[in-house]
């Protein structure tokens, strides 16, 4: 079907939109230019979110582990709902193992998550960004957007799109 890569280029763009300030750039004051560069280090701002059942976890104890995959989405993006069963695949699928997957879901409460968790199946864990400082930290404009940590903690891909070969990345 040659309509579906125009209809996910369209619901990036208003993914983005919603998350933009007013001027067309993000609540953060920078330029919207897509998932932002990483900082010049490329090392990742830690964080402590919530669980939808109000566990806290940092990324900080996570790193230098292994790979790190930071997922940020929402319930009502049909692109992150149809990257969920790739993303259980890498969770506990035959790369299981190899990388840490969190969802980090924007800006809803816990209830839709916890029901959104449930009724797609999700296996990894999922991270409650409930003001969006954290997408806003990481540049993130647009959903989805995956960036990738590696085990030295460095920021090793950034974009709206999970990339075919990922397992190699790891």
């Amino acid at each position: 079907m040659r309509s579906r890569p125009a209809i996910a280029v369209v619901l990036s763009l208003l993914c983005g939109a919603a998350l933009a300030g007013p001027e067309g750039t993000p609540r953060s004051g920078a330029p919207m230019t897509g998932v932002s560069a990483a900082p010049a280090d490329d090392r990742p701002a830690d964080f402590l979110l919530r669980t939808p059942d109000g566990r806290p976890v940092a990324l900080k104890p996570l790193l230098g582990k292994k790979p790190v995959l930071l997922v940020f989405w929402a319930t009502w993006c049909p692109t992150c709902i149809g990257t969920i069963p790739k993303l259980n695949s890498l969770h506990a699928g035959p790369s299981g193992g190899k990388v840490q997957v969190l969802g980090l879901d924007y800006m809803e409460t816990p209830e839709k998550v916890s029901a959104a968790v449930r009724s797609n199946g999700i296996r990894y864990p999922v991270l409650l960004d409930e003001n969006g400082k954290v997408a806003r930290a990481y540049g993130v404009f647009g959903i989805p957007a995956y960036i990738l940590i590696d085990r030295t903690g460095r920021i090793v891909y950034r974009d709206n799109v999970l990339p075919d070969d990922i397992e190699r990345r790891l």
